[in-house]
């Protein structure tokens, strides 16, 4: 194994993403239905050769219904999440616990949460690939007596503005020898006022018997982390006035220590 390493990169980045608007329509969560879910989830394991975990979660949650066109002031609220992890030929220890929560929360509380730590050094030959995404998107359209078109719709009467907002984030990592936790959380399902739409995604990889703030034992491979954003909002009426894309996205490739937090926040002033 290793020693006395000296060579490698550091990175550490945060982006933190906070849409507030007065006049105009920030994103706003959508009430649940009638009926709730609870989803809890907590897998353990440790293996010496081969190891794959995968989960797919999407949730929807509107105010009527979910195809568009939507109705006059109808919104739909959309949570995706999705792993695939898989090592060969390797020592794996693997620890995830997702929960999901179709009904109403409050800030400070997630409607889709998940936290994993994952350990892999390769025998001869062996690698471990992960890919990890959670996304969140509120769509709206103008709140008026009659049908728009999704998000803007086509009269100036409006009560509620049109919005549409979409914000996911993730990483991916193609390793030798790694030791990486990760966790991520949405909120988009509430009927409290105050209540914000939320992603919080962050991921830290090292080396499995690194110290803290070094490279003496860095991980072995190649990883990447990223958030995208689009921000559409309207006033009353049919306009759209405001718009922002973000996009950032960090890589590293040899020895290596990555960290990335992810926030985002939206509500209504």
């Amino acid at each position: 194994m290793k020693k006395n390493i000296s060579l490698g990169v550091i990175i550490i980045a945060m982006v933190v993403i906070i849409a507030v608007s007065g006049s105009a329509m920030a994103a706003r969560p959508v009430p649940a239905g009638n009926e709730t879910s609870n989803i809890i989830v907590k897998t353990s394991a440790k293996v010496v050769g081969n190891f794959q975990a995968q989960t797919d979660l999407a949730l929807q949650q509107g105010t009527g219904d979910l195809t568009p066109p939507l109705e006059s002031g109808g919104q739909v609220a959309t949570i995706v999440y999705s792993e695939n992890t898989m090592a060969i030929n390797g020592a794996t220890d693997y620890t995830k616990n997702t929960q999901v929560n179709t009904g109403n929360v409050v800030n400070g509380q997630e409607n889709v949460q998940t936290d994993r730590i994952v350990t892999f050094e390769a025998g001869d030959g062996g690698r471990m690939a992960s890919e990890e995404n959670v996304l969140v998107q509120t769509v709206a359209t103008e709140d008026t007596t009659t049908t728009g078109c999704c998000p803007w719709g086509t009269t100036g009467d409006a009560v509620l503005p049109a919005e549409n907002e979409i914000v996911q984030a993730g990483s991916k990592m193609d390793v030798s020898e790694v030791s990486a936790s990760s966790s991520s959380g949405v909120r988009a399902i509430a009927d409290q006022p105050g209540t914000t739409v939320s992603l919080d995604y962050s991921i830290d990889a090292h080396g499995i018997n690194q110290t803290a703030g070094t490279m003496d034992s860095p991980a072995i491979g190649s990883a990447t982390a990223y958030v995208d954003g689009v921000i559409q909002q309207g006033t009353n009426g049919t306009n759209q006035t405001t718009e922002m894309q973000y996009h950032d996205v960090t890589s590293v490739d040899g020895l290596f220590d990555l960290t990335k937090d992810v926030s985002y926040t939206s509500a209504p002033k």
